[in-house]
């Protein structure tokens, strides 16, 4: 009984006494999964296969609580402009994230396969993003979490 006491308690010991460091919680809010820097390469948007590596579009997503962003889209080629959407709305959905505007979605951050810029195929987070204003004002989008 007292080696079964005492194993039980060098096992509790042992775990207790792990470093913080071992584990790796997950995000914990919805804005923490997609935050980051999104870029895009010419096998995702075959668009972009005149412009050089250098001049792609990005998208990077910055938290503003923990279900909401704001995308911020860049198009470096002809010249240097930037797009603000604010007050995106994130809702898990069971093959990814949606992000949400209003009652409408204008994109999902899926875990799927991805090309790299040299044609290399991995798994990676894949943004998609399709707004469309009216006529004159269409955003679309698809790229990979750097």
């Amino acid at each position: 009984m007292k080696k079964r006491l005492l194993f039980c308690a060098l096992v509790g010991t042992m775990t207790a006494c792990q470093r913080d460091g071992d584990i790796q919680p997950t995000a914990a809010t919805l804005s923490g999964e997609v935050v980051g820097i999104y870029r895009t390469n010419f096998y995702l948007d075959p668009s972009c296969v005149a412009i050089s590596a250098n001049q792609m579009p990005y998208t990077e997503l910055k938290v503003v609580s923990d279900s909401t962003v704001t995308l911020v889209y860049t198009k470096l080629y002809p010249t240097k402009t930037s797009r603000f959407i604010e007050h995106i709305g994130l809702n898990r959905q069971p093959n990814g994230i949606q992000l949400i505007i209003g009652d409408s979605s204008i994109g999902t951050l899926q875990t799927d396969r991805v090309f790299t810029d040299n044609g290399m195929e991995k798994q990676g987070k894949l943004l998609r993003i399709n707004v469309q204003n009216d006529s004159q004002n269409l955003l679309n989008f698809a790229g990979i979490k750097q």
